[in-house]
């Protein structure tokens, strides 16, 4: 997202020659390789100024305190806080769109390698679905790559909160119809975001998500983690909760042919994990589509309408625990032939059948249960 940015010498670490040719040194230590510690608010007023005088490589270090600013990051560098309950970057009263034409708070593009941690990225935004939308906590595009630990991205919502189009992503990677990004999320909490918590867009995007927590709004309707378009990723050891559908939703209901659900996870391309995560009280645990998508010895419990989703594909599930809902596993035919291997899922107290199959249009589902 690319911001105008008032660059002055002094931001940039450039040498001003008075008439005395006196040449103020940059306010930054230098390490072994090269590279500069840059200290916030110390020697950089701000976040931005920092990252803008910044060279490739350098480490920037952000004292407690809430930094109220947007910051674009276009080159290889590590930005670390005091701690993601002290060290903050506040969404601004006034955000400028960015590279994709939305509004974020961080974004991260031209490539760059970024680390982020033990901070917080916070909304509220203040515009409206009308006007000024917060369309995403942290954005990542233009083939960057975001590493994210040990950090909080939280409150990514308009005032008020509401479910507007396409808008208040906690972290979202990639971009349509071109354009890749890549993450890894650890240790990370990510919570009332109005859109999703973690959206991975579009064929040669990446992300691994793991030991991090995934918390809906409580009041809009929400998804939790989404791969879509073709992107791929891991999510494991994660706990993800609270997605599901609010009121009012028009068009959101249990028929999988004619209504929208909410999930904790959605994936719709081979080579997706989903193991190993608690994943409670969503409206779908987890809905995929597709083939060749690992799901294995997940926790899935009180997901309202059934616990796991399988579209459209071949799949095996092995070892989930499913307790609670409507149903435990259901299997959906729309446009192919699908069919599904439960081996060893453990389904207890739903209210209707514990595996249940849905077809349209000619096509065919089946489930085979293996103890």
């Amino acid at each position: 997202m690319a911001i105008p940015l008032i660059r002055t010498a002094a931001r940039l670490g450039l040498c001003v020659v008075t008439a005395i040719f006196v040449c103020p040194l940059v306010p930054a230590s230098a390490a072994a390789d090269g590279s500069h510690d840059l200290v916030v608010p110390k020697d950089y007023p701000t976040i931005q100024a920092a990252v803008d005088a910044a060279h490739p490589g350098d480490r920037i270090t952000v004292r407690p305190g809430v930094y109220r600013e947007q910051v674009v990051i276009g080159k290889d560098v590590s930005i670390t806080g005091s701690g993601d309950r002290k060290t903050t970057i506040q969404a601004p009263q006034t955000l400028t769109p960015g590279d994709d034409g939305g509004n974020s708070i961080v974004e991260i593009h031209n490539g760059a390698s970024v680390s982020l941690s033990r901070l917080s990225v916070s909304g509220p935004g203040s515009g409206t679905c009308d006007d000024g939308a917060l369309g995403s906590g942290i954005r990542v595009l233009g083939g960057a790559r975001l590493d994210l630990r040990h950090a909080a991205v939280t409150h990514i919502t308009d005032t008020p909160a509401a479910p507007c189009f396409h808008s208040a992503t906690a972290v979202f990677i990639g971009d349509l119809p071109t354009g890749t990004g890549s993450a890894t999320i650890r240790d990370t909490r990510i919570t009332g975001y109005q859109g999703a918590g973690v959206v991975v867009l579009n064929e040669g995007s990446t992300a691994t998500i793991q030991n991090s927590t995934v918390t809906g709004h409580p009041t809009v309707s929400t998804d939790g983690i989404e791969f879509v378009e073709g992107a791929v990723g891991r999510v494991t050891g994660n706990t993800i909760s609270g997605n599901e559908c609010r009121e009012p939703d028009a068009g959101c209901g249990p028929d999988f042919f004619n209504e929208f659900q909410h999930a904790g996870v959605v994936g719709d391309a081979p080579g997706t994990v989903v193991q190993h995560n608690r994943i409670i009280g969503n409206q779908v645990g987890i809905y995929v589509a597709g083939k060749e998508i690992d799901i294995a010895h997940n926790d899935l419990q009180r997901n309202s309408y059934v616990g796991i989703a399988l579209q459209d594909g071949s799949f095996t599930v092995r070892k989930d625990r499913i307790k609670g809902g409507v149903h435990g596993v259901v299997v959906i035919a729309s446009a192919v032939h699908t069919n599904a291997v439960l081996e060893g899922v453990k389904i207890t107290q739903t209210s209707d059948a514990p595996v249940q199959t849905f077809e349209c249009c000619g096509f065919t589902a089946t489930a085979t249960v293996n103890p």
